[in-house]
Formats: structure tokens, C-alpha cells, sequence
């Protein structure tokens, strides 16, 4: 165990959530049943009851891509805003009848406020000298994350309760950005008097925030290279308070290219100048030395650059949270579950990035073929982190773990998740979809905690409190059950869970029935909006194409947009889009 951790019987924990689009109604879910469990956990402490196991769980960080990064930068602020989970969600028939739906900040943002009416609306068309920035209106997303700092500032102004204990003071939090910019490298080589080395950009970046009072420890320092937020005496300073920046890091990781607009991002220059080199296979001080950054001399003292989805290039963003927990300590006990002192945990709804193997084509692909094969090729290849997820998926591995979307009653051709569908933008169709993809993720989580996040009974974490209660039933309530392949559920007595589940958290959590929407009262109100804003889009992306062709005499565009753009055109480009809704709505059992 390394000597700069806090506590001997302190285990911490890094959440890892990836990118998702609409299904991070899932991974929200997920959070809210995890801080529920670990609240009542630190309530039954508190209480003083002897047979509560005691010893400390701390969220140390948080990274996330995408929607994952949407949902990381919630969980930032619920130590602020409070807590308030969705127990009541398996009975209730529309968001907004649930009895936390407008206090639980993961559930109002995912579930109640994206709404499919708006994601549709046309208001950001309305300046005709502006180019159309996405297929999707992205203001709803800017409103929503507006609502959620406004939030966060306002408890803060108020009398804000004590932070919860769970959460490491300060959080540290990574967004994971692609850089239309990018960031240029020197490697240096050598080589002719007048050449530095070889010249590099990278356009996988990020956003590294250091929450601070977010846990009830004492604040520890800001990590190198981190922005911090919350700092103290900045409360009632919007300019200073880091929330600004945290907002709008969250929108530029979730810039879906093309779905929602490319978001602006301004990172200080000190960020980028105490970063060290990631992935050369080097000591430290032979990367620093090998590879300096070259930013250009700027006047200000922030870069600044336009962002499309973060996913794109890191849609798993294990290694910062892997960095962060292990804290130098390579030892090879850390992975045993009888000395893993912290734990990483990959909420990822798409496990399998939906990617099947496809049959060879016959004939070569043209030119918009070749194209439009770039962002999935990227999207695959960046994913592909065997080393990283063969350590998540080996059970005997005691400090990466999996969480990924798992139902019972699912049918042929239903996927796990009602918002799979259409690359994941299926769950912005209707509420429904991202309420049962919600309460699944709460039910996962639930029985992953009770199932296996587990360590031997030997670990010094655990170790006193095991000794105190053994010979009774309440540490038997602890031991986890477990089933080898073809057998039986037997009880691993050498083993006991992370987090306990306490009385008032442990009844099974039920599923919400597989959505079933109305051609007529669901669809068809959503196939107008499709068809109106298509209306407006497609001959303004023709023009757009057409002045990039250097075509640029406005009256002969007209006269082509009215040859190749007519109504009947663009109504087909409308009803093909919502042809394609309704036929995944069907394959799926959705409709």
C-alpha cells in the first residue's frame, strides 16, 4: 500500500465511464444506485451499529468520455447539490411523475429535460447567414448543462450540507476532448543544425479538474497540471469558480460529429506544459527530454480550440484514472484481492462497441464509401485496448472491473438496452427507452456491488471488521454467491463485498417492462419534426458543399439547390431518416 494514501483501511475507487450517446441514461443509473448505496452504508456507520463493517470507500476520480463525460461531470457535482435517488422508478409512468425526478441531477438531465421535441426544433436555424451546425439542435444539451451549474452555484450560496465522506477531497475529474486543433510535439532526433526533430500533433486531448470540497478530508493539494474548481473564496464568482469550464468541457466531449455542434474549449497553457509524455516506452525523465510540447507563442495564456466528440479518438479513458490510483506503486500485489488497495471501474454500456465482424465486400468502395468509413475505423481502432480489458474481465483480478449492461428477460433481437439502437441515439426518441435504460443501469449496479466487488477476508482493509463479527449471521450476510460455469450458486466465505449493501438498499431492484411506443401518438408526432427540420438542413448542407466546391456565385447555387434540393428531395431525405427510426424501432420490439 502506498504511504500517500490517507487512511491503512481506506479503499479507493476511480470511475472510468464511456461514451454512449443517449444510453448514458444507463451509466447515470448506475451512479445514482452507487452513491445510494454508499450513503446508507456511511448512515448505518454513523448510527454506531457494531456490525456495520468500517472501513472507508472514497471516490478518488473520475473520467469520461462523451456521454460518459456528461454523466462524470454530473457526479461532480452531487456532492453540492445533494443526492436524491429514483426509488420509485419501476412503478411510474411518465419521468416527471417519479418523486425525485426534479431534485436527482442525473435523472432530470438524462431522463426528464432531453427531450426529443427540442432536440428537433429548428430555433438554432434561425439566422440565415449561419451555417447549420449539426442534424440535431445542441442548445437543448447547453440549457440543460446551464441549469445543472446554476444548481451547483446555488447550494453553494446557500448553506450547503457537510460533503459526503465517499468522495476524495479534492475529486479529480477528466474529460476526454478531440482537438480539431490539436496540440503539436517536438521528438527530438538527431538530425541537421537547423531541424529540432520530428514534429508531431496530437488530437487526443483532455480537461483534468481538481474538485475541491467535494469529500469531508482535509483539501489535498491540486494535482500538476489540473484546473481547479470550487477554489475556496470563488463562490459567487462565475469568472472563477471553475464550473464555467467544467460545463463546457461536458458539451465539447459530447460534440457527436455531425448529431450535435463542434463546442469551443479554452485549455491554460500551464495544463499542457506540466503534462508528461503518455506512452513512450521510457523512463520519465527520458520522455521529458524526448518529447517537449511546441505550442506557439500566444497572447493569452489559454489554447484554444473547437472540439468534436471525444470518443473519437478515447472513448475508454482508463489509463487517466489508472495513473491517478496507482500512484507509482507498480507493486504486483495491487491487482490480489488480498492487498488491492483500489479499484478501477469501467461503466461502459457498449462493451462491444456494437462492431461485428462484416463479410468482405465484392467490389472496392468509392469515394464517399472510403469517407464515411473514417469515423468508425477511428472509433474501432482507438478502442482497441486488449492489455486494458483483459485486466477488467479476469475475475481474479482485483482492481479492474467491468460494468456493462446485462437483462435478464431480453429477447432475440431486443439488445440489452432500449436506447441501442441507431449508434445509440435511439434513447433521444422517447423518454421511455432512457427511463427503463435507467432503472437497468440502478438494478446492475445493485448486484454487481452484491456479486462481485469483492476482496478476500484477509485484506487489511477489511480485516478488523471481518475479525469482529465472526461466528454471526451479519457477516454472513456479507459473503458473496457465486457459480462456476454449469454449477450451482455456492457461498465464498473467503471473500466480502467493497461496498456492503445495507438492509434499506438490498431488495432486488425491478426492471421496468421493455418499452412499447404508439405508431401514432409516439411516432408519428416525432416524424414531423424529422421531416421539418430536414427541410431546412438539407439544401443548406448542399449549399455548404457546393461554396467548399468553389462554387461561389450565390445565384447559380440557387438555381442548383432548386434543380437537385427541390421540396420533393428534401421531404425524401425527411422520410428516409424517419423510415430509418421506425424500422430500428420494429427490429427491436419497440414499436
Amino acid at each position: 500500500m502506498t504511504a500517500s494514501r490517507c487512511s491503512a483501511r481506506r479503499f479507493e475507487l476511480g470511475l472510468v465511464m464511456a461514451g454512449a450517446a443517449s444510453a448514458g441514461a444507463y451509466t447515470a443509473g448506475v451512479l445514482d444506485f452507487l452513491i445510494e448505496a454508499l450513503t446508507a452504508w456511511q448512515d448505518a456507520m454513523a448510527s454506531g451499529n457494531p456490525l456495520v463493517p468500517d472501513h472507508e470507500v472514497a471516490i478518488r476520480v473520475a473520467a469520461g468520455t462523451s456521454a460518459g463525460g456528461i454523466a462524470a461531470s454530473l457526479l461532480s457535482m452531487l456532492p453540492f447539490t445533494g443526492h436524491y435517488p429514483m426509488r420509485d422508478l419501476a412503478g411510474v409512468a411518465a419521468p416527471a411523475d417519479a418523486e425525485n425526478a426534479r431534485r436527482n441531477l442525473l435523472y432530470r438531465c438524462w431522463v426528464v429535460d432531453t427531450d426529443i421535441n427540442r432536440l428537433l426544433s429548428t430555433n438554432d436555424l434561425r439566422d440565415p447567414a449561419a451555417h447549420v451546425p449539426s442534424l440535431l439542435n445542441g442548445s437543448i444539451l447547453s440549457e440543460i448543462s446551464d441549469g445543472a451549474v446554476a444548481d451547483v452555484r446555488a447550494a453553494l450560496a446557500g448553506s450547503p450540507a457537510s460533503p459526503p465522506p465517499f468522495f476524495a477531497n479534492p475529486l479529480q475529474l477528466y474529460l476526454c476532448l478531440t482537438n480539431m486543433r490539436g496540440v503539436p510535439y517536438v521528438i527530438r532526433m538527431v538530425a541537421d543544425e537547423e531541424r529540432r526533430g520530428h514534429v508531431v500533433t496530437s488530437h487526443s486531448d483532455y480537461a483534468h479538474f481538481a474538485v475541491l470540497g467535494a469529500g469531508l478530508e482535509a483539501a489535498g493539494a491540486v494535482p500538476r497540471g489540473a484546473i481547479p474548481v470550487n477554489w475556496p473564496g470563488t463562490s459567487g464568482v462565475p469568472a472563477a469558480d471553475g464550473w464555467d469550464s467544467v460545463r463546457d468541457a461536458a458539451l465539447a466531449t459530447s460534440a457527436f460529429p455531425g448529431g450535435f455542434p463542434a463546442r469551443r474549449f479554452r485549455n491554460p497553457l500551464s495544463v499542457y506544459q506540466a503534462r508528461d509524455w503518455i506512452g513512450a516506452a521510457a523512463t520519465a525523465a527520458a520522455r521529458t527530454l524526448a518529447v517537449q510540447i511546441d505550442l506557439p507563442e500566444l497572447e493569452t495564456d489559454v489554447y484554444d480550440f473547437w472540439c468534436v466528440d471525444g470518443g473519437l479518438l478515447n472513448n475508454e479513458p482508463i489509463e487517466h484514472v489508472r495513473r491517478v490510483l496507482a500512484r507509482g506503486d507498480t507493486s504486483s500485489g495491487a491487482h490480489d484481492g488480498r492487498s488491492a488497495d483500489h479499484a478501477l471501474l469501467l461503466i461502459d454500456p457498449f462493451p462491444d462497441d456494437g462492431h461485428r465482424q462484416e463479410a468482405r465486400p465484392d467490389t472496392a468502395p468509392d469515394l464517399l464509401g472510403s469517407l464515411l468509413s473514417l469515423i468508425p475505423v477511428l472509433r474501432a481502432q482507438a478502442a482497441f485496448k486488449p492489455e486494458e480489458l483483459m485486466l477488467a474481465l479476469d475475475e481474479n483480478v482485483r482492481s479492474r472491473y467491468l460494468l456493462s449492461p446485462k437483462r435478464e428477460t431480453m429477447r432475440p433481437a431486443e439488445g440489452e438496452l432500449a436506447s441501442g439502437g441507431l449508434s445509440g441515439f435511439a434513447g433521444f426518441m422517447h423518454e421511455q427507452l432512457r427511463m427503463h435504460d435507467y432503472q437497468l443501469g440502478r438494478r446492475n449496479c445493485q448486484k454487481f456491488l452484491a456479486d462481485h466487488f469483492y476482496v478476500h477476508r484477509d485484506n487489511p482493509i477489511v480485516a478488523p471488521w471481518v475479525h469482529r463479527l465472526s461466528g454471526t449471521d451479519a457477516l454472513e450476510g456479507h459473503h458473496p454467491m457465486v457459480a462456476d460455469a454449469g454449477g450451482p450458486p455456492y457461498k465464498r466465505r473467503d471473500l466480502v463485498p467493497v461496498i456492503p449493501l445495507m438492509p434499506c438498499v438490498r431488495p432486488e431492484i425491478p426492471l421496468r417492462p421493455w418499452p412499447k411506443l404508439s405508431r401514432k401518438l409516439d411516432l408519428q408526432p416525432v416524424r414531423g419534426l424529422i421531416e421539418r427540420r430536414a427541410d431546412i438542413v438539407v439544401p443548406e448542407l448542399i449549399r455548404a458543399l457546393l461554396m467548399r466546391a468553389g462554387i461561389g456565385d450565390r445565384r447559380l447555387i440557387n438555381r442548383m439547390l432548386r434543380a437537385i434540393a427541390s421540396d420533393m428531395i428534401t421531404r425524401k431525405v425527411g422520410r428516409a431518416l424517419s423510415d430509418a427510426v421506425e424500422q430500428d424501432l420494429l427490429k427491436r420490439g419497440l414499436l
